[in-house]
């Protein structure tokens, strides 16, 4: 009974010390990865991964053009809420739905929304992302443990940053000016009328 116990105790720790060797070269990997340019995660929607080197990214014809529909849209004075209207009224998929139809999983909650119901908040994460532009982000999110699940955002200066790695879906200044766009509408938002 003791030797048994004894036993178990060790290939608990054994275990342990296995998952957190891993866990580390596992980091080191993605740092070199990270650093050098290649994306981490996965592409955002818009974009698919190249059937010539799965690292990294190539535009999606279809769903690109519902990105540029977004933008060109917020370019109009539309806001995120806005647009997820006239998306679902147009009948454009929602990336899940449009995840699905192409055969794609991703991990993570299945979306519960209609096929073309449209969350003003994916919206609003379109219209922010830098990625469009063709660049990669990466560390831009980090766990302290391998224990840990939750992700923590990074600081901006922790990012690594490569511009122009992918062919670009939004041009630059149209990125800019859109959101430039979405800092304004954001503080004529939250400015309250004086009386």
């Amino acid at each position: 009974e003791m030797s048994a116990s004894l036993v178990g105790s060790e290939m608990c720790i054994r275990d342990r010390y296995y998952a957190k060797d891993i866990s580390k070269k596992r980091r080191i990997v993605n740092k070199m990865k990270g650093n050098a340019g290649i994306p981490l995660s996965p592409p955002p929607y818009g974009y698919m991964k190249n059937p010539d080197d799965p690292r990294f990214w190539v535009i999606d014809p279809e769903a690109a053009e519902v990105v540029r529909c977004i933008y060109r849209l917020a370019l109009e004075g539309n806001g995120p809420l806005q647009i997820a209207t006239a998306l679902g009224t147009m009948g454009a998929l929602n990336p899940s739905a449009y995840r699905t139809s192409k055969g794609i999983s991703k991990g993570g909650s299945k979306s519960t929304l209609e096929p073309t119901k449209w969350n003003h908040t994916t919206v609003k994460k379109i219209l922010t992302l830098q990625e469009y532009c063709g660049d990669v982000i990466n560390f831009k999110t980090y766990s302290k443990s391998y224990k840990m699940k939750r992700r923590i955002e990074n600081p901006e200066e922790n990012r690594a940053i490569f511009l122009n790695i992918h062919e670009p879906i939004i041009d630059r200044v149209t990125w800019e000016k859109v959101q430039s766009l979405q800092t304004t509408r954001r503080c004529l938002l939250y400015t309250s009328p004086s009386p």
